[in-house]
């Protein structure tokens, strides 16, 4: 049972991650480029960032004497990039606590209930009646699906097997890898690795999901045209956005905050969110997850004396950004 249940890391990855299209925007790439940045960059194949980067500097927030030092990411990243942490490492010897910028995930150790989700996993990766793709979705949307993956992922028959959600996921995935980009974000692990070893507390909050299995079942029971409306809107920024995700990705290798701040930092995750979250129990996890990191950052401003945190840059930045509110309850924030 052990290598089956190895192996349901990915349901439960799945079940979280659908949830974390939510949380971190890893199912579609967040804030889209003007027409103009679209046509200016569509000609990129594929990122030059090579070699180590730092990144952008850090925000510092403070109130009388207590620091909270956040560091900025952006998914996706260079692929080969290597991110180089020497600012982290010289500043982790005064830290009190590393707030990381997502909850972990809890679904229990019972073997049980993960083979039971494995099983749950294997079953709602195809629509209910088990259609091909052709068939579930419109002529006009199906013919320009299918043209991005002529173009970045030529080989991948299973796309046409998968649930559309599922497969707009997947064909998002193949589109950055040929774009050299990567989900595959390192700068947080490498945080949490460095203050391990320095000995300084991670606070990191659990997010228990107490009824996994029916979790995932309700994510099977996601709506046809909620997912082929997630799907569309994935394939809209594939055929427009790629050069821009290339662009921001360059700008934070770059540690340039500035043309960061002038690509949009929107939501615009709306119709695959509007997918996930027709399910009751989705919705609540979502929205705990999204006001946990607040309020876990406030605490550590009145407890602490100074906090390292990580959070996304489509988080941190704009007008109704963390950076803003936080400015708007009293506190001062310095940063690139």
């Amino acid at each position: 049972m052990s290598g089956t249940v190895r192996r349901v890391a990915r349901p439960t990855f799945l079940c979280l991650t659908l949830l974390g299209a939510a949380l971190s925007g890893t199912l579609l790439p967040a804030g889209p480029a003007s027409a103009t940045e679209a046509d200016a960059n569509s000609a990129i194949a594929e990122v030059t960032v090579v070699g180590e980067h730092e990144g952008p500097r850090m925000w510092r927030v403070t109130r009388n004497d207590h620091s909270l030092w956040i560091l900025g990411t952006v998914t996706p990243l260079p692929r080969k990039m290597i991110w180089q942490s020497s600012s982290v490492e010289a500043l982790l010897p005064q830290m009190q606590e590393v707030l990381p910028a997502w909850p972990s995930i809890g679904v229990g150790a019972n073997p049980f209930t993960a083979l039971h989700l494995y099983f749950v996993w294997r079953k709602i990766q195809k629509s209910p009646d088990r259609m091909k793709l052709k068939d579930q979705l419109p002529s006009a949307l199906y013919a320009r699906f299918s043209a991005l993956k002529a173009r970045y992922a030529p080989h991948d028959d299973r796309l046409e097997e998968l649930r559309p959600m599922l497969a707009a996921g997947r064909l998002l995935d193949d589109t950055l890898d040929a774009s050299g980009l990567t989900f595959r974000n390192e700068v947080q692990k490498t945080v949490l690795r460095l203050a391990r070893k320095q000995g300084v507390k991670i606070h990191q909050n659990k997010l228990k999901v107490d009824d996994p299995v029916d979790v995932l079942k309700e994510l099977g029971e996601t709506p046809r045209e909620g997912e082929i409306a997630c799907l569309e809107a994935i394939v809209t920024r594939l055929e427009s956005d790629i050069g821009p995700m290339q662009a921001r990705a360059r700008a934070w290798a770059l540690g340039d905050v500035d043309t960061l701040r002038k690509l949009p930092h929107t939501d615009d995750r709306t119709a695959c969110l509007s997918a996930i979250t027709t399910s009751n129990r989705v919705r609540t996890l979502v929205e705990r997850a999204e006001d946990d990191w607040m309020t876990e950052a406030l605490q550590a401003l009145r407890e602490n004396q100074s906090t390292l945190a990580v959070q996304s840059m489509d988080r941190l930045l704009g007008d109704q950004g963390i950076l803003a509110t936080l400015r708007a309850k009293g506190y001062q924030v310095e940063g690139p």
